[in-house]
């Protein structure tokens, strides 16, 4: 069967039967298969859109930071966001969630009533600092549906130091405005997400992150890794590459799920070590798309980090891990959406994880009928996968994420 596993799609083995006169593989792919929608209906999990890049924060893991002489600021107009609207049809969700902090552009709560009026689930990602009571009041007035806030820490030593320029303290307050206002009005919307990174340094913190949501009334946390790393210094702070206290973030990870359960909370975490290659990115790219806040569409939001080719002094380049390319695939100003999800180089980029897929799918029949163990970098004849990962590009090739963080 195919099985949704923190918002993204992983194949799992079914129950043996006793007879059967066709292979799982079989049955499996016919399902995979229909993940392929025609051109005339496209069927997305999400859109994905960058309404701005602009940020007033400045966090020390992130690439605004990083690459601060490189970035390209701006905000996505209104007649680029309604243009994309004319093909929200095609998705469950639009996500307004990029680079950028979204309540820095100005017409955001127009662009949440137009994705509103879809019909679609609508949801964003913010720092939380612009959550005042008449932008609470908005929120919740508008119907938004997933009001996610971003944190680095239960403390506010540890919060303000990672993600500085923003205050735990009255974030926190916000959270209980918000809580008490959705009381008064008595809505349920929007659902509060903590959206936590995962650190070295406030891994501790991560422990109080049940008993905090449970005060500010979030049911729903996901704690992701620091997968994209764009100076050297900030490997100190992966704990995936932390593996002598491999267990030490085993052991909170999995206090932190029991008591989840325990307090009806949905906890969803990357995971804290590396694996062997993943068939399929786990951030659902055969289902999913991101459009950058000046209209380019890519598969995710690690392939199109909006900078310039402005040259870097040799001291900054030092520190560099990699100096990260837009892949591409056209403008949402040039072309509306369906074509660019059928244009000839992205449906080539898909088919390499189509292909991988229906691989891992030979592999797991294999598995069950020899009662072996899953054979996940190679196929059913045996032959390793790797010449399918080497047709993608090399920020794929190398993303942390394809190895399960």
């Amino acid at each position: 069967m195919i099985k949704k596993v923190n918002s993204f799609y992983r194949i799992v083995p079914e129950k043996r039967h006793a007879r059967r006169s066709k292979g799982r593989g079989y049955y499996m792919s016919g399902i995979f298969d229909r993940l392929r929608r025609s051109k005339d209906h496209i069927s997305l999990d999400w859109i994905q859109i960058e309404v701005t890049s602009l940020c007033e924060a400045s966090c020390l893991y992130c690439p605004h930071t990083a690459y601060r002489k490189q970035w390209l600021h701006g905000s996505m107009s209104l007649d680029t966001f309604q243009t994309i609207a004319a093909e929200f049809h095609m998705a469950k969700l639009i996500y307004l969630q990029g680079w950028g902090e979204p309540f820095s552009n100005e017409n955001l709560f127009q662009m949440i009533e137009i994705a509103k009026r879809s019909g679609r689930k609508v949801g964003l990602t913010t720092n939380g600092m612009a959550l005042d009571s008449e932008t609470l009041d908005h929120l919740i007035d508008l119907r938004l549906d997933i009001l996610a806030v971003s944190l680095a820490g239960t403390t506010p030593a540890i919060h303000n130091r990672l993600r500085a320029r923003t205050d735990f303290n009255q974030i926190t307050d916000s959270l209980f405005l918000l809580k008490k206002k959705k009381t008064t009005k008595n809505s349920r919307l929007p659902q509060l997400h903590l959206a936590y990174i995962m650190l070295r340094s406030n891994f501790g913190d991560l422990a109080e992150i049940i008993p905090y949501a449970r005060k500010v009334g979030s049911e729903n946390i996901v704690c992701s890794n620091l997968a994209f790393l764009p100076e050297s210094d900030l490997q100190k702070e992966a704990i995936f590459l932390d593996q002598s206290n491999r267990k030490y973030y085993e052991d909170i990870l999995n206090a932190v799920k029991a008591s989840s359960v325990k307090n009806n909370v949905n906890f969803h975490s990357a995971g804290s070590s590396l694996e062997k290659p993943l068939p399929i990115c786990p951030e659902n790219i055969l289902r999913s798309c991101y459009i950058s806040h000046d209209g380019f569409v890519s598969s995710c939001v690690f392939t199109n980090i909006p900078l310039s080719n402005r040259l870097e002094s040799d001291e900054a380049k030092g520190k560099r891990l990699s100096f990260p390319e837009r892949i591409t695939y056209g403008n949402i100003g040039r072309q509306p959406l369906s074509e660019i999800w059928y244009s000839a180089a992205y449906e080539s980029f898909r088919k390499t994880f189509e292909e991988r897929q229906k691989n891992m799918i030979g592999s797991i029949d294999a598995m069950v009928d020899a009662a072996l163990p899953p054979l996940i970098e190679t196929n059913a004849s045996g032959k390793r996968n790797e010449p399918l990962l080497e047709r993608l590009p090399s920020q794929c090739r190398t993303c942390y994420k394809m190895y399960g963080v």
